[in-house]
């Protein structure tokens, strides 16, 4: 019974990651080949840029023996770039929402962090990672954190790879997003 169990949840998992996957590598790559070209790589203070990414997620409790995703999650997040350092970049929230089927979090304001690790598990992988305070339909007021990395793609372009946690009073929202990212 196990086993079958086991094998049911790596086939849907992998089922949602082509569902969710998919489309994103089918759309057009202008914007990321852009992205891939060695000025595009030079960021300064000041530029803009969008993210935009799609996932699933659900609520964690305390009694759940299993986690079950059954929320379709969307994110729109514009940014820019605050503060340049030696290893990384300061990033500040400008706009944005963050969607849970259909309830809305509109961003109010956030930071993010963006950098090339040189040692350990993500070297030579840029990493990143934002949170960012929210306001829900009611005007309640939850926290957004989410953290991910940067994978490179031949045909495709960047392709960030995101997960993270929405906090609103005593519940916790886990999800799991793939997105692109596009200076604008």
């Amino acid at each position: 019974m196990k086993h079958a169990k086991k094998s049911l949840t790596i086939l849907s998992t992998l089922a949602l990651v082509f569902i969710i996957a998919f489309p994103l590598m089918t759309t057009t790559v202008d914007a990321a080949s852009a992205l891939e070209k060695e000025a595009a790589a030079i960021a300064s203070i000041g530029d803009k840029f969008e993210i935009l990414a799609r996932g699933r997620g659900g609520y964690i409790l305390e009694d759940m023996e299993e986690f079950e995703a059954d929320y379709l999650t969307q994110m729109d997040l514009t940014f820019t770039i605050a503060r340049r350092g030696e290893r990384g970049v300061l990033l500040e929230v400008l706009d944005g929402h963050f969607s849970l089927n259909d309830t809305t979090f509109e961003f109010d304001e956030g930071l993010g962090v963006a950098g090339r690790p040189e040692e350990g598990r993500f070297n030579g992988t840029l990493v990143f990672g934002f949170r960012i305070n929210v306001t829900g339909p009611n005007g309640e007021v939850a926290q957004l954190a989410f953290r991910g990395i940067v994978k490179r793609t031949q045909e495709h372009g960047p392709l960030l790879i995101m997960q993270g946690r929405l906090v609103l009073d005593d519940q916790v929202f886990v999800f799991r997003q793939i997105g692109r990212i596009h200076r604008i």
